[in-house]
């Protein structure tokens, strides 16, 4: 039964402008939020990355011999994935809200099934090459469109656990596909088809089940949300005003894309997205490659993956919920680039006989890769006010980010004297970069805070009175204040 005297309550102080909420009744929706949105958000990612990267199990159970690669076509092929992927990133993210997020992501789910399942159908790397560039369409609206759509849920400091769940999900989909691979590859020969083809066929209409939910189960908003009652939504209706100020027009205006272009912190959090995502697809796209390099079987290399996952998807969320917690992302992020650094040091400087110390760098890899690439998307969309501000941002970083894949897909190629230099080496030096990008992000953002907190009160009110912050958005308001 909903409260009346509550909702009375709720909507004078939203008028006045007195936004203290009640801590007992936003738990409860907060908990009412991540049981009906993130366990399917979750699962959409989780299909999404088991299809995009169930290359790497396939090639470790014979693909390549049975379609007829020569060279570096595998490669290839993952690099066409993401000429498609990037290209589509922003238009996905900016149609999200007219299209409605539960008919454009079940859609996006639907088409990338069906070119997943198409792949166990392939004859030569002609048909690979074809199934890959129309993954690459199909996938690439889905995390900017999740990211976006998140963050209308939830307020900034509450963002980086539940954008967490999409990279966790990434981890565990490492973890899952190998074990999915271990089973669905020992059904080599029945009805005469190869095990990796019924890897591909079985994830694909894995997929499309959860397309089908997904048009049924996904919110688009809070409003129309069927699993908040009208107390939820009035509570909900409080929180999104505590940030009023700083949103500009929800309604769509191509300022909104000049104002991101115009932003520098864009164009910096992109740079650092794409070192970063050089080895996040370096590493889950060739993790079995490079173990079974360690000297390895097939089978026990796809087991051998699952642990490392499984220890990347544990860390992350430690990691995700510290910093939501402190309202703070450097501090994780920079010395995780640190970390990361050393284990690719490690696999490059190993003796290539010592199996276990080399299984042991993949761990270190992984500690900090997930952390800073996941971390990173929410500082961006943390940093920027206004929907379509913020959906272009996120956008823009994923689209930039993302041509990462093009990277990745060329610089594991043939292994040079048992270890893939060339992939170690390039990882090591993006993601040491990308320690001096997420530094020089927190000094800029620091810069902003500082030069706003000593802001006269005369100042801030010519600002707020002219609306001169408008021209570069509502993150640009004397009193918004960015999460460091």
């Amino acid at each position: 039964m909903i409260d009346n005297d509550y909702l009375n309550m709720v909507e004078h102080d939203v008028q006045m402008g007195n936004f203290a909420l009640d801590p007992v009744r936003e738990k409860k929706l907060l908990w009412k939020l991540d049981l009906c949105i993130c366990p399917l958000v979750m699962l959409i990612f989780l299909v999404a990355y088991l299809d995009r990267s169930n290359l790497g199990n396939a090639a470790v159970a014979g693909m390549p011999e049975d379609i007829g690669l020569v060279g570096n076509e595998l490669g290839n092929a993952v690099s066409l994935f993401y000429a498609t992927y990037v290209f589509f990133e922003i238009p996905f993210s900016m149609l999200l809200k007219k299209l409605r997020p539960n008919r454009l992501i079940s859609a996006l789910i639907i088409g990338f099934s069906a070119s997943v399942l198409a792949g166990g159908f392939v004859k030569n790397v002609a048909g690979l090459y074809i199934t890959r560039l129309f993954l690459g369409v199909f996938e690439s609206g889905l995390f900017p469109c999740l990211t976006v759509l998140l963050t209308t849920f939830y307020k900034r400091e509450e963002q980086a656990q539940r954008i967490s769940y999409l990279f966790v999900s990434a981890a565990l989909s490492g973890g899952f596909g190998g074990l999915l691979a271990f089973g669905l590859v020992r059904l080599d020969g029945a009805s005469g088809l190869e095990g990796w083809r019924w890897l591909f066929i079985v994830e694909g209409l894995m997929s499309a089940v959860v397309g089908i939910a997904t048009f049924f189960l996904l919110p688009n908003n809070y409003e129309t949300a069927y699993f908040l009652n009208e107390e939820d939504k009035e509570l909900m209706r409080m929180r999104m005003q505590q940030n009023a100020r700083y949103a500009d027009s929800e309604e769509f205006d191509v300022k909104e894309v000049w104002k991101t272009l115009r932003d520098p912190k864009s164009w910096l959090t992109s740079f650092n997205q794409i070192c970063v995502n050089t080895c996040s697809f370096g590493f889950s796209t060739f993790l079995p490659t490079i173990i079974r390099g360690f000297g390895y079987d097939s089978v026990r290399t796809q087991l051998l993956t699952v642990p490392v996952y499984i220890w990347a998807s544990a860390f992350y969320l430690v990691v995700a919920n510290l910093s939501d917690r402190v309202s703070m992302r450097a501090v994780f992020m920079v010395p995780l680039c640190l970390v990361t650094a050393v284990g690719y040091a490690l696999m490059l400087g190993v003796d290539v006989h010592a199996r276990g110390p080399l299984y042991f760098a993949t761990y270190v890899c992984v500690t900090g890769i997930y952390a800073v690439v996941g971390l990173g998307v929410s500082w961006n969309a943390n940093s920027h006010s206004g929907y379509y501000k913020r959906a272009m941002a996120v956008g823009l970083q994923q689209s930039i980010g993302n041509c990462a894949g093009l990277i990745a897909g060329q610089i594991y190629k043939s292994p040079v004297n048992g270890r893939y230099v060339t992939g170690h080496s390039v990882s090591l030096t993006t993601i040491c970069l990308a320690f001096f990008g997420n530094a020089g992000m927190w000094m800029l953002l620091r810069y902003h805070n500082t030069k706003r907190a000593q802001m006269s009160p005369e100042e801030r009110e010519r600002i707020v009175s002219s609306g001169s912050y408008e021209k570069k958005g509502g993150d640009f308001h004397p009193d918004f204040r960015y999460i460091l």
